[in-house]
């Protein structure tokens, strides 16, 4: 029998057919009941009566409609507390039903949908916090997990850019929020967890520490505030995430925590002191978060080892050396590192290095003890070859006006010559390190 008030009949499913608006409802009606997707049968909102209330929340964490009041709905129209009328559709049951065994043979090929559907992705109905989401690598994987079917909880300190990537993520279909956070504040940290806890109705799943800055400089000219910024975003940031994520992960006993640590954390790097501790430092903390849970088998924290990237960061980063800055090659998609983050969240790995360049680093920092000796002076000697530049703080303490992005700009197509260039040297030093040993032992 068809609700006289609502228009809609038991059991069956309606969608928001407005396509301005629809990213804010992209799930169905059905009995009286708001959903998420076919997957995720768990009610974010109710009808009482033809009042509709839906669970959700803004940045801050208030509710997006005040006393959770989206509007009514009547003549199978929702009518938002705004003003704005958004027409309701049944959705065909062939949409949502699995053909029969006697209908099985008469059944159309299914049409290959024009986007991903991410309801049917391998994370679908998990929750991911993504620190750092507003450009670079965090924006990447904002993008690369929204069509796995997860529920993204986005954060950065840019607003503006924040909510970008939040349009750019439910346009392939799937559910998300952003959150404002400065992972350098406890307190807003805290309330990410808390947040991204209450969207996933008590559940975080998965928590990406990605946020990161950087400083450029000679050590005693980088102002001290300069260098301790970078170790409160960059090494206690990360500690920050792990020590409100992982009460969750326990209590459900499991969880993916994934940080993203740099080929920085073998090699240290002259002239970004703050950056080499914090990335060192990284590896000793979660090297320690796993001897702490052994006895959670499903608790894993993965490691995510990028090669240089074409990201923002040379760009908006901290520069006090007086010389325009540019990443050396060979220079990589940020893609490759959100496609190892989404493998480790599907099939978690202790230790995942992207990028040739990161391997052979990894490989040098073995056989050459004193290798930073030399990166120092080809560091040193890029520096003052390199154009004059204005000395600046970048986005250290506040995001930069310049549009984010996920690409940089930085590659180019000397990229593979780098990397031969390097493969090159590595071998050198690998021969040399061969031919002296015989001769200390004697």
């Amino acid at each position: 029998m068809i609700d006289q008030a609502t228009g809609m009949k038991p059991g069956e499913r309606y969608s928001v057919e407005n396509v301005e608006r629809a990213h804010q409802f992209p799930g169905f009606f059905q009995d009286g009941k708001y959903y998420l997707g076919a997957e995720l049968l768990t009610a974010v909102g109710w009808l009482e009566g033809t009042k509709f209330l839906y669970d959700s929340l803004d940045a801050q964490g208030e509710p997006v409609f005040p006393d959770r009041v989206a509007g009514t709905i009547e003549g199978m129209k929702l009518v938002l507390i705004d003003g704005t009328a958004l027409q309701l559709s049944k959705i065909p049951a062939s949409a949502t039903l699995a053909p029969t065994a006697d209908n099985l043979e008469q059944a159309p090929e299914p049409a290959q949908p024009a986007a991903p559907t991410p309801l049917k992705g391998p994370l679908r109905g998990k929750v991911v916090v993504i620190t750092g989401a507003s450009s670079g690598i965090g924006r990447a994987a904002a993008h690369a997990f929204a069509c796995t079917g997860a529920r993204l909880v986005l954060a950065a300190r840019d607003e503006q850019a924040l909510f970008d990537v939040l349009d750019e993520c439910t346009d392939c279909g799937t559910d998300a929020v952003a959150i404002v956070t400065d992972v350098t504040r406890s307190d807003q940290v805290q309330a990410l967890a808390t947040q991204a806890a209450e969207f996933g109705h008590g559940r975080i799943d998965i928590w990406v520490n990605n946020a990161g800055v950087g400083a450029v400089g000679n050590f005693e000219q980088t102002p001290l505030q300069a260098h301790e910024q970078v170790i409160q975003t960059d090494l206690i940031g990360y500690l920050r995430g792990a020590y409100v994520a992982l009460p969750y992960f326990k209590a459900q006993r499991s969880g993916i925590l994934i940080n993203t640590l740099s080929l920085g954390s073998w090699i240290a790097q002259p002239y970004a002191a703050a950056y080499s501790a914090s990335k060192f430092g990284l590896r000793g903390l979660t090297e320690a978060l796993r001897g702490e849970l052994t006895e959670f088998p499903d608790i894993h924290v993965c490691d995510i080892y990028p090669a240089v990237m074409d990201t923002p960061g040379f760009r908006d980063g901290g520069n006090y050396t007086g010389h325009a800055l540019t990443p050396p090659g060979p220079i990589y998609d940020p893609q490759q590192v959100a496609r190892a983050m989404v493998a480790s969240a599907i099939s978690p790995r202790a230790h995942t290095t992207v990028g040739t360049a990161a391997r052979l680093a990894h490989l040098a920092s073995y056989l050459v003890p004193r290798l930073a000796l030399v990166t120092g002076w080809l560091t040193r000697r890029a520096l003052n070859r390199s154009p004059s530049a204005q000395i600046t703080s970048g986005n250290l303490f506040e995001p930069t006006n310049d549009r984010r992005s996920v690409e940089g700009g930085w590659k180019s197509s000397n990229g593979n010559m780098t990397l031969w260039v390097v493969a090159a040297a590595v071998g050198v030093i690998a021969g040399l390190a061969a031919t002296r040993s015989p001769r200390r032992r004697r």
